[in-house]
């Protein structure tokens, strides 16, 4: 997988998630780095994606990858 810079402006750490909103819904969902960057996406890094909040009235749905620890 390509690296890419978190889409926040001024930072340069390394996005390990990426953020969608589905307007209609009034939803933000953040999951696990997309495979390739997409124009209607926001990748964020670690910092950034925990202190994600959405506006009043908006749900945040956060995936998480399951079974990927390594033992």
């Amino acid at each position: 997988m390509n690296q890419r810079p978190c889409s926040k402006v001024s930072c340069n750490e390394e996005a390990e998630a990426t953020l969608t909103y589905v307007y209609a819904d009034s939803m933000a969902v953040l999951g696990p780095l997309s495979y390739s960057a997409e124009p209607h996406s926001y990748d964020l890094c670690a910092r950034h994606a925990e202190r994600l909040s959405a506006p009043q009235g908006w749900q945040v749905i956060r995936h998480v990858v399951l079974g990927n620890e390594q033992s």
